[in-house]
């Protein structure tokens, strides 16, 4: 199954709904929730859409990032290329 994403408002009701055109699956799923950031970018920061976007990237990229060895800096050439550990 394709992944869906789309943003919504969840009210005291505590329920979901999806915005129109968006269908979702019957059946059982995962919802997987993440807040929307609460303050708009300035309008004054040419940049601050950008910046918002790359910390939310960042963010993003920190909760799936897979676990790497605690020696990779020392032996980096090792595990990139193959190079045999001292």
């Amino acid at each position: 199954m394709e992944i869906i994403r789309f943003t919504t408002v969840v009210d005291r009701d505590q329920v979901i709904r999806p915005p129109s055109g968006i269908t979702l699956p019957q059946g059982e799923i995962e919802v997987t929730v993440h807040p929307c950031r609460s303050t708009p970018p300035s309008a004054g920061d040419p940049l601050a859409a950008t910046r918002a976007w790359l910390l939310d990237f960042a963010a993003e990229a920190q909760r799936a990032a897979p676990e790497l060895p605690a020696d990779l800096a020392v032996h980096h050439d090792h595990y990139a290329h193959g190079k045999p550990l001292p």
